[in-house]
């Protein structure tokens, strides 16, 4: 279900285009709970929670109730030797209990099915986490988009009012016309700016839909006009830190670690299992009943149980040295694969942490740049007021405080995602 703040209609062509305003916090419970990716993680996890279920089922014998009917005529030799022609029937009516179990295969595939259960679990978060963070992202992306086409509209607007004022003193004969086609020429510049900015928000607000399985067609509004920097990230923690919260918390070392289990028990099963012997036995109770003439004379109880116990010599049982080979094969791969995702997580955490303290250095530049453009915009303002200056001069600073605005939104989405990247890297 939907938690959205609000939904808007605007008319754009005489079409009716739906606006979803969505927060970050709205973000992060949606990704969490409707993730397609989650939900593919779920459904693994049922299936390995039901081939565990499955590997203990196989420790209890089978019921199989029904009845049957045997009729025979010609031929047939008897226990004494000789052959003579015969005619009989027969009829049965009971239940077979039926227990089959090879007990080494049984028992190692139980412990490899309850890991394979638990490598489903940790997989299931390690999925929510990472859809968590394409939702951040995108979400981070559509806000810095969105002010972007706020910031181009305000200049367009700026630039279309100068253009007006340029255009007005050309008619009074105070000012040159080539200014106004200039003025102009700036102005047809920032609406290219703005319609791009404005298809760029539209891209972002698709994939931010797409991560969040809203509807597409539907236009998404981020309910920040501005990138605004969050502190996500406790400054005052070492690289150490961080890198040993990951190793004890991220869920894909944790889902390796469960899988080379599994492979373990699976080389264990090569190696062990078929030293155990395979248990055998089977009991039908019931009637039985039959003549030369009717399957239903002379009917009353009967019970047959036979037991068991077999050794498996060849393939697949002992001997068998293809299969221990390459039980030792994958769990050799288990081994490597958990030693590389190890490293991958550091990697991770060791890049998410210089991003961020590359990015912070970033925004006291980004900072310092804004108040560069405001104070230079300020002075050829001031400039054109005492007609020292001329107007595309003020256009110009406009066009520099803009960009370090955009500059300074770029930055702060930026940190903002590298601090959500840095916490998904030690796994919290």
């Amino acid at each position: 279900m939907r938690t959205l703040s609000a939904l808007l209609c605007l008319f754009v062509a005489g079409n009716c285009v739906a606006q979803e305003i969505v927060d970050l916090p709205t973000v992060l419970k949606l990704a969490g709970a409707q993730g397609i990716d989650i939900e593919i993680a779920e459904a693994r996890l049922k299936e390995a929670r039901a081939n565990e279920a499955g590997a203990l089922w196989q420790f209890f014998p089978t019921l199989a109730p029904g009845i049957g009917y045997r009729n025979h005529t010609g031929q047939l030799q008897n226990f004494a030797g000789p052959v003579s022609d015969v005619g009989k029937q027969s009829a049965s009516a009971g239940a077979t209990l039926a227990l089959q179990l090879e007990l080494g295969e049984a028992v190692y595939r139980r412990l490899a099915a309850k890991q394979l259960a638990l490598a489903a679990e940790h997989n299931l978060a390690s999925q929510r986490q990472q859809t968590i963070l394409q939702a951040t992202q995108a979400y981070f992306d559509l806000t810095k988009a969105h002010h972007a086409v706020i910031l181009q509209t305000d200049a367009l607007q700026v630039a279309r009012e100068y253009q007006g004022q340029i255009a007005r003193g050309v008619t009074a004969g105070v000012a040159f016309k080539g200014d106004e086609l200039r003025a102009e020429a700036q102005a047809n510049r920032l609406e290219i700016r703005l319609r791009q900015a404005e298809d760029a928000r539209s891209a972002e607000a698709a994939k931010l839909a797409q991560i969040l399985r809203l509807k597409i067609t539907e236009r998404i509004i981020p309910a920040d006009d501005r990138p605004l920097p969050l502190i996500i990230t406790d400054r005052s923690r070492k690289l150490d830190d961080f890198v040993q919260a990951a190793l004890q918390k991220r869920p894909e070392l944790q889902e390796a670690g469960a899988l080379h289990e599994a492979a373990r028990h699976n080389d264990d099963a090569a190696n062990y299992a078929p030293l155990y012997p395979t248990l055998g036995a089977q009991v039908f109770a019931g009637g039985l009943g039959g003549s030369t003439s009717s399957a239903r004379q002379d009917f009353g109880n009967s019970t047959d149980t036979l037991v068991t116990l077999s050794w498996k010599i060849g393939a697949g049982g002992l001997f068998d040295s293809t299969r221990t080979e390459g039980a030792q094969a994958r769990l050799r791969q288990s081994q490597l694969s958990e030693t590389r995702t190890r490293d991958e997580v550091i990697r991770q955490v060791v890049e998410a942490q210089a991003h961020v303290s590359f990015l912070r250095q970033q925004l006291k530049i980004a900072e310092q740049g804004i108040r560069s453009a405001e104070q230079g915009l300020k002075l050829s303002l001031a400039r054109k007021e005492f007609a020292v200056g001329i107007v595309l001069e003020a256009l110009q600073s406009q066009q520099d405080l803009i960009q370090a605005r955009l500059d300074y939104a770029t930055t702060v989405a930026e940190l903002n995602k590298g601090q959500y990247r840095l916490k998904i890297a030690t796994g919290e």
